[in-house]
């Protein structure tokens, strides 16, 4: 199980909008998505007499010219059959009840991801859950100001989803999934979200990775009040040992980037940076801070409000990972925002 050197083995990736096979029925599109990361993968996998799609793009204008426009080809006349969400984020599930409804056919997710769906979609800006959720940025030293207000609502998430899909079915953990001849085994890793699947196929040798393992950014892992796992970054961490145990040693296809090859040595980048990570706040919180505070001295370039909040929430699990391990302690007074203060020596 000795980590090799991370690899790119395919020459040409497809340009945003654009399509490449992959061999073994497998066809990577790359989709456009507002904003820094550009771009999502989403893989179309030959499946009889018409195609699985796993993840679908976020509702936006260009990715559904996308799919009404160039993909129709790629489609070449045959039906979606099948749509697979990896989790609820928009850009995997965003277009998923639009083209479920143009297909005429189900969604499969996790139910932890299918809960936080619902509940996004749900949730109006007048709602209960609402109204927690900006009282839980707040409580953590976050000011949720007017141009925040729309992403701490759901609006954001809102404005970016086709809908609920008609038709959701549940694939949990270890369920195995047989598309055009191949054995596809689901495994539920948590920590980016509470239910993200991942899809390996052994004798194909790949893994669909979701964003669970990105070759070249790290996966955003945070504590958001609308999410049920306490501690997400020791819930990604854990993940690892599944990933790692993979054999034959899988050709990745993550959600952000390329294609890969190195699986175990990314996994071993991964932990060694949310150590130095989680060094660095450990030594910051030299007296009491919020989260919010801590946030600033974090990601020190000027942040968008979406990213804002990101940060806030990829502190928070820092803090609640060294609070939970005795190596941080949690400050809670009447009337001012939760502080993180280091651990008195005896």
């Amino acid at each position: 199980m000795n980590a090799v050197s991370i690899q790119y083995p395919i020459a040409s990736p497809p340009d945003v909008g654009d399509a490449a096979p992959l061999g073994s029925g497998v066809i990577w599109l790359r989709l456009p998505v507002p904003g820094a990361l550009r771009h999502i993968n989403v893989w179309l996998l030959e499946d009889g007499a018409g195609w699985t799609l796993i993840d679908t793009g976020m509702n936006v204008a260009a990715a559904r010219e996308a799919w009404d426009g160039p993909f129709t080809a790629v489609l070449g006349g045959r039906p979606v059959t099948r749509i697979i969400c990896t989790h609820h984020h928009p850009d995997h599930a965003g277009l998923a009840a639009w083209l479920a409804d143009r297909f005429g056919v189900a969604v499969y997710m996790s139910e932890p991801e299918e809960r936080l769906l619902r509940d996004a979609l749900a949730a109006g800006p007048r709602h209960d859950a609402v109204r927690a959720r900006v009282a839980a940025f707040e409580r953590d030293g976050l000011t949720v100001t007017p141009e925040m207000r729309p992403m701490a609502e759901f609006e954001g998430y809102r404005r970016v989803m086709s809908g609920i899909p008609a038709e959701i079915r549940r694939l949990a953990n270890g369920d195995e999934i047989w598309i055009g001849g191949v054995r596809w085994v689901a495994h539920l890793v948590r920590g980016h979200t509470d239910g993200q699947l991942v899809f390996h196929a052994p004798d194909a040798g790949l893994l669909i990775a979701g964003d669970q393992v990105l070759p070249r950014i790290t996966t955003n892992i945070g504590i958001y009040p609308e999410r049920e796992d306490p501690d997400p970054l020791a819930s990604f961490l854990d993940s690892f040992g599944c990933l790692a145990a993979l054999e034959p040693e899988p050709l990745v296809l993550p959600s952000h980037g390329d294609v890969f090859r190195g699986l175990r040595r990314r996994l071993e980048e991964l932990r060694a940076h949310h150590a130095e990570t989680l060094a660095e706040v450990e030594g910051l919180v030299a007296e009491p801070m919020t989260a919010a505070d801590l946030a600033g001295r974090l990601f020190r370039a000027p942040l968008d409000p979406l990213n804002r909040m990101l940060a806030v929430g990829e502190t928070l699990a820092h803090l609640h990972y060294l609070a939970a391990r005795g190596r941080l302690r949690t400050v809670e007074e009447p009337g001012t925002p939760r502080r993180y203060a280091p651990v008195p020596r005896r």
